[in-house]
């Protein structure tokens, strides 16, 4: 792994790394942490918003000292409003909560102010990641922060999707918190965990908060950082945090992941376009890996899907199961060997590898793996249809096009 550009953080000196967090100016190099492996209490997959949004609400609700939303799209509507709603209860409540958002993918500033508007006067703290203004104001929405230069934050999207309440329950997945992760024309999930491993989602999100001018005070360390008991039935777990810049955790372990893998690997993601990772997968198949690669039948990403169709030939050579699912599937997820779990925010193209804000949650667990399965791969092998080579003349020659501008998409 490259760790060259990281800084290195051991479980037990989080605390430590907190605090200056909290207590100094904190660089975008900061936020480039490499976490050792920790342990999960528990961990559960959540497949459609259906399953997922209802718990998240449950724990928003009972929440007692914090809630942390880091979510690259968060808008108005049936999701929305109702996370809106809880939010804006738990902050008249006393409990503090802070978000960040991505101006691309939330546009607090626009088409949503009013919304955004709404959870500020209400004390809730929303800094906003503004990856195409070459200068931006500094601190939560709604308060007057004075504009700077933000040449380290520009052409960088916060794709990140996460929460944290309490210190003791932490979320990683694919999904925004939009209606069509609700009403079924994406497919995504979620992966709920508690345990230590909650620590590293929680630096994190405070590091981020920090970066963008937040505000947080030091006596609330101790409710944000409980170090709960693993339990005797813990699991070996660590969040991933691509940051930009060289270190790209998330990067290497997929790559880890492809070119590990000795008896089963399943792919998960809606836009695969990366060469390198596209050959990755067809030498697993190669060397005799059971390989099935998930992707939507008709991506809402035109350029990408066509990018990607490029190589399907030369992987189902190989042998990969292409599974073509009918919904726009949009969940990012990789099982090694039915023993490691790899969940997140991570597509298998360019931006997300190199350029983005992204955050995975990696798992060694047969037990993960097998409920991934039952709960997932299954359900959307049974749903979907083969993935096929392209045949017409001009399907063809638009993918390679497309697949020969690939580092852009």
């Amino acid at each position: 792994m490259r760790r060259t550009s990281a800084i290195a953080v051991p479980n037990e000196r989080i605390p430590e790394h907190a605090e200056r967090r909290l207590t100094e100016r904190v660089s975008r190099a900061a936020l480039a942490m490499a976490f050792s492996e920790s342990r999960a209490s528990s961990v559960e997959v959540l497949v459609e918003g259906s399953s997922f949004y209802p718990r998240m609400l449950e724990d928003i609700a009972a929440a007692s000292s914090s809630v942390h939303i880091n979510q690259f799209g968060f808008r108005p509507g049936i999701v929305g409003d109702a996370f809106a709603d809880a939010l804006i209860e738990k902050a008249g409540e006393g409990v503090p909560v802070r978000l960040v958002v991505d101006r691309q993918g939330s546009d607090p500033e626009r088409s949503t102010r009013a919304f955004y508007e709404r959870l500020s006067a209400a004390g809730v703290e929303v800094c906003v990641v503004r990856a195409t203004k070459p200068r931006a104001a500094v601190g939560p929405l709604g308060s007057d922060g004075a504009p700077r230069w933000n040449m380290a934050g520009l052409g960088h999207i916060d794709h990140r999707k996460l929460a944290v309440v309490d210190g003791r329950i932490g979320w990683v997945g694919g999904a925004g918190i939009e209606d069509h992760f609700q009403d079924g024309r994406f497919h995504d999930l979620f992966v709920r965990v508690t345990g230590p491993v909650v620590a590293q989602l929680q630096l994190v999100f405070l590091a981020s908060f920090r970066w963008l001018g937040g505000d947080i005070p030091v006596d609330e360390l101790g409710a944000l950082l409980p170090s709960p008991d693993p339990g005797p039935s813990s699991l070996p777990a660590v969040v991933l945090h691509n940051a930009p810049g060289r270190y790209r955790p998330i990067t290497d372990a997929i790559a880890g992941l492809l070119d590990g893998a000795v008896e089963t690997l399943d792919v998960v993601n809606p836009y695969v376009t990366d060469r390198g990772m596209i050959n990755r997968v067809e030498r697993a198949a190669r060397r005799g890996v059971r390989v099935r690669l998930f992707v939507p039948a008709n991506a809402n990403n035109w350029a990408c899907a066509a990018a990607q169709q490029f190589h399907h030939a030369k992987l189902l050579d190989a042998g990969v199961s292409i599974l073509e699912y009918p919904a726009m599937l949009h969940a990012k997820a990789f099982v090694r060997d039915g023993e490691e779990v790899l969940a997140g925010t991570c597509n298998l193209e360019a931006w997300s590898l190199k350029r983005f804000f992204e955050i995975d949650l990696l798992v060694r667990s047969k037990t993960v793996a097998s409920q991934f399965d039952e709960r997932f791969s299954a359900p959307a092998e049974a749903a979907s249809s083969p993935g096929r080579r392209l045949t017409g003349t001009t399907e063809r020659a638009k993918a390679v096009v497309f697949a020969a501008l690939s580092p852009l998409l």
